[in-house]
């Protein structure tokens, strides 16, 4: 009967040595970094996300409504507005959709626009959305995408919030939740929640 005497207990020792430096490794160079970066993100927003818009003016726009009326940036010069990027046929959109419409019916009678800019998406699309869901804030119809590529959107829902003096302060991606333009209006712009 043959022994193998290559396998010596100090042999063993080095081969048990080697793994835990290489554990020892794995949790240094992969596992912390990957702690702190996630651990960086607790207690904040998942869906406010950076964006190289946050801090610059907002993009101009010029678009026609569903409607046959027409906005311009001009016009909402002085007061805070919200454009929410959304498709009919957008499922997300939909879970957004009275989220917006309790934030429209809050803030719109105190000069906050939000505007509905259609995101790869048919006016007739559009209006069979509406007409289901609601709403009656603007729609505008974007309808070769030129707002979306100038605000950088890769895909419905993403919200941008823009304070009174143009300057994008908040990006959404994702449907927003209860109360989330709410509180970013109260904290990035000038005017305060209402009561109730």
């Amino acid at each position: 009967m043959a022994t193998d005497l290559s396998v010596t207990p100090t042999s063993r020792r080095r081969g048990r040595h080697t793994v835990r430096w290489v554990v020892l490794a794995v949790a240094v160079f992969v596992l912390l970094p990957a702690g702190l970066v996630l651990g960086s993100r607790l207690g904040k927003d998942a869906t406010a996300v950076p964006s190289v818009l946050v801090g610059k003016p907002a993009p101009e726009l010029s678009l026609l409504t569903i409607d046959g009326g027409k906005i311009t940036s001009a016009e909402l010069r002085g007061r805070p507005y919200v454009v929410n990027f959304w498709a009919s046929w957008c499922v997300p959109c939909r879970r957004e959709h009275a989220n917006l419409q309790v934030f429209y019916q809050r803030y719109h009678s105190r000069g906050v626009e939000l505007l509905g800019v259609m995101f790869n998406d048919k006016v007739a699309g559009a209006r069979a959305y509406r007409k289901e869901l609601g709403g009656d804030w603007p729609i505008l119809n974007d309808p070769k995408d030129r707002a979306a590529v100038d605000f950088g959107v890769r895909g419905p829902p993403e919200t941008f919030v823009v304070d009174e003096n143009g300057v994008v302060v908040a990006k959404f991606t994702g449907p927003v939740g209860p109360g989330q333009l709410e509180s970013a209006i109260a904290t990035e712009t000038g005017l305060a929640s209402p009561p109730g």
